[in-house]
């Protein structure tokens, strides 16, 4: 009986490694009639419509783009399969390149001011000599770009930097950033050139630094303005810091010359970090800490506190902190 089995399990195996070959054989042969199939097919040649992006040039220098014309066009063309699959997978990607300058467009006299027209159709044969060889272009949509111009002008911006500086420990800026140059000349359309009060830099983050820095960064663009620069030179000088603490003497300010102001404590005492190089040279008159009489002067109550605030501080110092920050007071006469 166990003769009789083992027969008719080899007699199956047999069969299915049979069948298994036949079937990956014919597998293979499909597969090679699909790809003759296809690249005959794809040696013939198609009418398809394709996007292209757009690039616009010559632009009229004495006024501004107050919109954004068509960023692509859609081009009806005709080419063999192959070209048209690579156009698809964007193996090709040539941006199409229009003139749009006062030759080219068209003033719209029925429409708002500022408004020109370029009609698709005139830039027939320039398009299509951006095409690859062996394309043929049938149409171009849309049929009519529209460009909204505005009155340009040009202002002097100040250049912030966008940067944040991480210092190694005891190192810390010494005075201000360095822009080199601190302004640039800004181009573009009167309602947005107007508004604007500063050009940034480009975000950018520098970290463990303890030497003089120097660098070169871009500046961030905004749509429809031009720059005299595109970059600008950024200097920051760095140094070892350490504390300081300076007793400096209370002042009023806003006092009648028939009054006399006494604090208690008469001091405050202001701790800061101080570059090292300036350490010597750290006085207290170089600060200045007041008390308004115009903020007391309607309290009767002479036990009330007094507000101090540090008026003046060397520009080379940071961190600055003080204490006390209220004070006893008593005014006479």
């Amino acid at each position: 009986m166990k003769k009789i089995f083992g027969a008719f399990k080899q007699l199956g195996q047999k069969i299915k490694s049979r069948v298994s070959r036949e079937f990956l054989t014919y597998l293979v042969f499909l597969l090679i009639a699909v790809v003759i199939w296809y690249m005959n097919a794809l040696n013939k040649a198609y009418t398809d419509e394709q996007k292209f992006a757009v690039r616009y040039t010559d632009l009229p220098e004495d006024k501004a783009l107050a919109n954004t014309p068509e960023e692509y066009l859609t081009l009806t063309i005709n080419a063999q399969g192959f070209t048209l699959l690579k156009y698809r997978l964007g193996l090709i990607f040539n941006p199409i390149t229009m003139e749009a300058s006062y030759q080219t467009l068209r003033r719209n006299n029925r429409s708002a001011q500022g408004e020109y027209q370029l009609v698709t159709q005139t830039a027939f044969d320039r398009v299509a000599a951006q095409l690859s060889s062996g394309v043929r272009l049938i149409r171009i949509e849309p049929d009519t770009l529209t460009f909204l111009f505005s009155e340009t002008i040009r202002k002097d911006v100040a250049v912030k930097p966008a940067l944040r500086l991480q210092f190694e420990k005891g190192f810390l800026p010494k005075g201000a950033m360095l822009v080199e140059p601190a302004k640039v000349t800004v181009t573009g359309p009167k309602a947005l050139a107007d508004t604007m009060q500063y050009v940034y830099t480009r975000a950018k983050t520098f970290r463990k630094l303890k030497d003089t820095f120097r660098t070169t960064v871009e500046l961030q663009p905004v749509r429809q303005l031009r720059y005299s620069s595109g970059e600008v030179s950024i200097v920051q000088v760095i140094e070892r810091h350490t504390e300081a603490a300076i007793q400096v003497a209370i002042e009023p300010v806003n006092l009648p010359k028939e009054l006399t102001m006494r604090f208690f404590p008469g001091t405050v005492t202001v701790n800061c970090m101080v570059p090292i190089s300036d350490y010597e040279k750290l006085q207290p008159y170089m600060f200045r800490a007041v008390v308004d009489y115009a903020s007391i002067r309607d309290v009767k109550d002479n036990q009330a506190k007094a507000r101090v605030t540090l008026s003046r501080a060397p520009d080379y110092v940071t961190d600055v902190k003080f204490h006390p920050k209220n004070v006893d007071f008593i005014i006479e006469k």
